[in-house]
């Protein structure tokens, strides 16, 4: 079974590239291009991966899709991966406490590399399935 990677990112050429990657994998791609369009789509689905630009267009940037998912019992335990150009340590600092258990800078990874990371993500990721009906007795 695929795993569902919510991906947020405005970059159009880096999406194309990446998106065709993450396509012929694993994962079941669900792209968002704002922090406003993600937090939409979180309302109906509950994705295994969570990746995210930190510097994104519309007023809501990556730290704030981490504050929201992370303030979100639904959402609070999904891994959470950055994947950004940003690279002061006080930035991945405030991404860590706001729940990213990765962070990468765009500049020096490679799409394998980042491959890389989201299948090691998912191998420990726990599939999310309907809790157990109870037994009548």
């Amino acid at each position: 079974m695929k795993k569902k990677l919510l991906w947020v990112e405005d970059d159009a050429l880096l999406g194309r590239i990446l998106s065709r990657e993450i396509e012929n994998s694993e994962f079941d791609l669900i792209q968002a291009k704002t922090g406003q369009e993600a937090m939409e789509l979180l309302k109906g689905i509950v994705p295994d991966i969570i990746m995210v630009d930190l510097m994104l267009p519309g007023g809501m940037d990556g730290f704030a899709i981490l504050e929201a998912t992370d303030a979100d019992p639904r959402l609070k335990d999904i891994p959470k991966l950055v994947l950004s150009n940003l690279s002061r340590e006080s930035d991945l600092e405030r991404a860590r406490k706001l729940g990213a258990k990765r962070f990468l800078i765009k500049a020096d990874m490679s799409l394998e590399i980042i491959m890389s990371e989201l299948r090691d993500i998912a191998a420990h990721t726990i599939v999310r399935t309907a809790p157990p009906k109870e037994a009548n007795s």
